[in-house]
């Protein structure tokens, strides 16, 4: 099963970020989750930085470019709402994902972005599945994962959601499971507000 995904960055001011979260959690969420083939949403956002993450998944790439024309106002209103300006976009496979059940409610996340080269986004998405998940697991205070790959502009993003700001700080059990997440990092952000409301089917092939 292949998911798509876009990301909307917004980098506004750290001062708005609550305003922000209050017009997604009461406006924002509920309009993009009644859209009929939107399989969920999530939000991260920096009261440190500022910055939120929107995240719209879809049952196709013809449905997710479908729902651009009833998104945007909402993007806008967003924008709005944290003080920022255009929000950064991105489109995405979502090659895997996994929840542990028995996890708490995630309060903070890491995001690593990473450059991938070409022809080499099958390998990485299976070591990801073979290493990288079943270290995650075996991480004290984990809660869930996504991996995204855009083989077009040769990026990954990975998403770690944490039960703690002190369990985002423990390193990943495993030291296969840490190399891949260690090599060609681009960027890695810190967020302090997570919103998940994924409906996306656990992927993990482990």
């Amino acid at each position: 099963m292949t998911v798509f995904a876009r990301t909307a960055s917004h980098q506004g001011r750290p001062e708005k970020v609550d305003a922000c979260i209050a017009y997604l959690r009461d406006v924002a969420v509920p309009a993009i989750l009644g859209m009929p083939t939107c399989v969920g949403m999530s939000v991260l956002a920096s009261r440190q930085t500022g910055l939120a993450i929107i995240s719209t998944a879809w049952e196709s790439k013809p449905d997710m470019h479908a729902s651009v024309v009833k998104i945007r106002p909402i993007r806008e209103k967003t924008a709005e709402a944290i003080g920022g300006g255009t929000a950064e976009l991105e489109e995405w496979e979502i090659a895997a994902m996994h929840r542990r059940h028995h996890a708490g409610q995630a309060v903070c996340a890491r995001v690593i972005w990473l450059r991938i080269e070409a022809g080499r986004f099958d390998d990485f998405v299976s070591e990801f599945n073979a290493a990288t998940l079943p270290a995650l697991d075996a991480t004290r205070g984990f809660c869930s994962t996504s991996l995204m790959i855009n083989p077009e502009w040769r990026r990954a993003a990975v998403s770690i959601a944490y039960d703690s700001a002190d369990a985002m700080d423990r390193r990943i059990n495993g030291s296969q499971g840490r190399r891949l997440l260690e090599q060609n990092v681009i960027q890695v952000r810190e967020f302090d507000e997570v919103m998940p409301h994924l409906r996306v089917p656990d992927l993990a092939s482990y």
